[in-house]
């Protein structure tokens, strides 16, 4: 145990990035499900909250806790929760709609992956919930305006996770539609005016979080 300890204390120290929590996420919340071929989950989403015994914008979001970030510490859980709850507001629409929406209209009004073939949504919702998620969801969705730690913030990414698809895409065809999309193209393109906004997004990395792993976006004059 002390020399697992003393790995962990070495790793920060030397590799000068923090070690991320890995939070015990509990038990299951709800029914088990899974995406279909293209992606989605054909049940309707109203009924899977029900089972789960909560409202269904708390269990959406926390299905997009669960997807997006489901491992990694209460930090970065609040700092997505929050992303996505400002999005639904500065859209006028529930939480609900915002993440069951799709560029396509296959999958529209249903769970699924984000890149999913019936048509690409604003985050993934393809994983169950855990009671750690639904602990985060509710305190977000029930804190004021104020208690936010992004700012405002509407859009996040993965930085790592980018550079390591892109990198997959040269050797994969699989991967092929994320060639060239490295963090620092998805960086420039999201703070460019007329990207995310009009006039432009800054990048928002709130207490806690290692920008390696998350970065979030909001409106530049925000």
């Amino acid at each position: 145990m002390h020399a697992v300890v003393l790995v962990l204390f070495l790793a920060v120290v030397f590799l000068g990035e923090p070690v991320l929590e890995r939070a015990v996420n509990g038990r299951r919340v709800g029914p088990m499900t899974k995406p279909g071929p293209d992606g989605i989950i054909r049940t309707d989403p109203a009924a899977l909250a029900r089972a789960a015994g909560l409202e269904v914008n708390v269990y959406a979001l926390a299905r997009s806790l669960s997807s997006e970030h489901g491992r990694d510490g209460d930090s970065y859980l609040r700092a997505v929760a929050w992303a996505t709850r400002n999005k639904a507001r500065e859209r006028g629409i529930t939480i609900l709609q915002l993440l069951t929406d799709g560029k396509g209209v296959a999958g529209d009004g249903f769970f699924g992956e984000q890149k999913a073939a019936a048509g690409t949504k604003y985050a993934s919702t393809q994983l169950d919930p855990y009671e750690r998620h639904v602990r985060i969801a509710l305190e977000v969705m029930g804190a004021p305006l104020s208690a936010d730690p992004t700012r405002g913030a509407t859009h996040y990414y993965s930085p790592r996770a980018s550079d390591q698809l892109a990198a997959r895409a040269e050797t994969d065809p699989n991967y092929a539609k994320y060639r060239g999309n490295t963090a620092a193209v998805v960086d420039a393109r999201w703070r460019a005016p007329g990207g995310l906004y009009p006039e432009g997004a800054v990048p928002v990395v709130p207490p806690g979080v290692n920008p390696r792993q998350l970065t979030l976006y909001r409106r530049a004059t925000a």
